[in-house]
């Protein structure tokens, strides 16, 4: 700590002073798949601050990454950007930043399907012991597979997770949202299914334990999927 002096007397040490490291801010503009990308020093890179984007633009969504921060940004120009960077090229890219494919990568949307299976007022649920829902209680379901269909996925997923096959009754709806502990954008297909039989086997590696759980209970568990609770509550005359 320094000691500051004038031509009269020694003042008291200054305090010191510790600012908080602003986080780095990069905006990414996307229209028709292209980025908008400026090249500096051998490197691809989002532009920094507003003075560097070439047209208006307004932010959609922020995504937060270690301490930085990514402005989701939708140009608004009519025209498609032919000399911008097509996003699918991106991740071969060695000249763009880690930051760049990061964030190009995490836009692409997830796709999920889920099975909704209903007995005496019951929703069966899951408690994985991995992956985004760890912990807390979760409809069967997962991932839909390259090349495979929500249907497929809803029924794979189901055995995978309760050691039961089931069957597709009817389509319930869709929902996207944005993730509450990811950047992720989620799309979810709901399918009400009906088991083959209640002799659960969960996967000893991924669920914890497959139970019935109280309608009104599952659905706070839910809550997220507001159309869909909203379904059910309808259907099943909760409201």
């Amino acid at each position: 700590m320094q000691t500051r002096t004038t031509g009269l007397a020694q003042l008291a040490p200054a305090p010191e002073i510790f600012y908080a490291k602003a986080a780095v801010e990069h905006f990414y503009l996307e229209r028709d798949g292209q980025v908008y990308l400026i090249r500096e020093g051998g490197r691809l890179r989002f532009p920094l601050t507003p003075q560097e984007i070439t047209c208006p633009y307004e932010i959609v969504h922020t995504m937060r990454f270690h301490g930085e921060r990514v402005h989701y940004c939708k140009p608004l120009i009519e025209h498609h950007p032919e000399d911008w960077w097509h996003k699918d090229h991106i991740s071969e890219l060695d000249e763009a930043l880690p930051i760049v494919r990061l964030a190009v990568s995490t836009s692409l949307p997830r796709l999920t399907a889920k099975a909704i299976i209903i007995k005496d007022r019951k929703l069966l649920m899951v408690r994985p012991k991995r992956g985004y829902n760890a912990g807390h209680w979760a409809l069967p379901g997962g991932f839909v597979g390259y090349g495979e269909s929500p249907e497929e996925a809803t029924l794979r997923e189901t055995r995978e997770e309760t050691g039961v096959p089931c069957r597709i009754v009817r389509f319930l709806g869709t929902e996207s949202r944005l993730g509450r502990t990811t950047n992720y954008h989620w799309h979810t297909f709901f399918y009400e299914a009906e088991l083959e039989h209640e002799r659960f086997q969960p996967a000893p590696d991924e669920i914890e334990t497959v139970e019935w759980i109280n309608l009104d209970q599952a659905l706070q568990e839910i809550r997220f999927y507001e159309r869909l609770c909203r379904k059910l509550r309808q259907e099943h005359k909760m409201l």
